[in-house]
């Protein structure tokens, strides 16, 4: 069956309605089944260099057998997001009620996993995904999927094309060692990426302009506090510092690229753009994206010719906003969140594939 396409509230074509009711309509949490069979746990996961940092997970299983065929889906959520975000909430609330596996990621540093590592996240830290993914296909099933939101939909839509090499850079940069054999498989089977920033550099130019202030200012308050527990290093005077940082760029070029190994933000920028990888992507996959996002530039998607990349399944909407998506009212989506409809119907289609 066609998915049901996207149609706005008649009063919500607004690019800031949809994304700031979206996150108003998501501050009643969802609540996760109580299902006969359902376990709820946590793992902590060592990253791959050694350092001693960890990763927090939440996994929600069906414990019918320790090892199920049945597919598991893995949420990585957005810039200064956690496993606790709601709108990470809401989509397992609906994957679990449809049978899935689910794993709910803290990205380094990110929710309960910020005393558990030393050094924060970026936009092209993939090797952590790698980490969870591999666990849970060892550990949960063997069909596993993966779904990005924002900066996790770029580090998606990155780690599923790129190569060892990339992988190997990132390594050497945490001080780990590099790994000489191939991968047999792709990291996940399938993935949904939903409003990634393809171009890095102009969708931070789309932060840092009069559009988007209020944005802007709530996630540099998150991400300062994420500098003052030492985060980025143990910086001199670093309040001082981060006093003068009023926008994105300044922020990523004296504190991001370094600590990713970069020289500066334009080269961070150009090299986790995830615009670069995704020719390179060989399994099946979904990117979702709103013409009207207030906080990426849609240039990547227009340079992107996505009929050339048969494996993936490119869909924009001309509103929406940022991971909003608040539509008229349906039998499929009484909630109104089209998001998390369009997320499900994706995977269930790639479920009954695998049987």
């Amino acid at each position: 069956m066609e998915p049901i396409p996207f149609q706005p509230t008649l009063l919500g074509k607004s690019q800031h309605f949809q994304t700031i009711s979206a996150h108003l309509l998501a501050r009643v949490p969802g609540y996760l089944p109580h299902k006969v069979g359902l376990l709820n746990e946590s793992a902590v996961l060592p990253t791959q260099e050694d350092s001693g940092d960890r990763l927090l997970v939440h996994i929600h299983r069906f414990v019918e057998e320790r090892y199920h065929p049945k597919p598991v889906v893995v949420l990585v959520h957005g810039l200064e997001g956690s496993a606790s975000s709601n709108y990470i909430v809401h989509t397992a609330e609906k994957l679990l009620r449809a049978g899935f596996h689910v794993v709910r990621m803290n990205l380094r540093t990110c929710g309960s996993s910020l005393p558990l590592a030393r050094r924060a996240y970026h936009a092209g830290l993939t090797i952590d995904l790698e980490t969870v993914l591999d666990y849970v296909r060892s550990q949960i099933s063997p069909h596993v999927a993966l779904v990005g939101f924002s900066l996790g939909a770029n580090l998606t839509l990155k780690l599923m094309g790129e190569d060892q090499e990339e992988r190997n850079r990132q390594r050497a940069v945490l001080g780990g060692r590099n790994r000489k054999r191939r991968r047999k498989q792709s990291p996940a089977d399938t993935f949904v990426a939903v409003s990634p920033p393809l171009e890095l550099l102009r969708s931070c130019e789309q932060l840092d302009s009069p559009n988007c202030v209020l944005y802007r200012r709530m996630f540099l308050k998150e991400i300062k506090s994420r500098a003052m527990a030492g985060k980025f290093g143990n910086i001199p005077d670093l309040e001082r510092e981060l006093s003068h940082i009023k926008n994105f760029f300044d922020f990523d070029h004296h504190y991001v690229a370094p600590n990713g190994g970069f020289r500066g933000a334009v080269e961070y920028y150009l090299h986790c753009a995830s615009r670069h990888y995704v020719s390179n992507i060989e399994v099946p996959g979904l990117v979702l994206h709103a013409r009207d996002d207030p906080l990426i530039n849609p240039v990547g998607w227009d340079e992107t010719d996505w009929s050339a990349l048969p494996h993936i399944k490119a869909e924009i909407t001309e509103h929406g906003g940022h991971m909003g998506w608040i539509a008229r009212r349906h039998p499929l989506f009484a909630d109104r969140r089209w998001m998390d409809y369009r997320i499900l119907h994706f995977l269930s289609d790639w479920r009954d594939s695998l049987r």
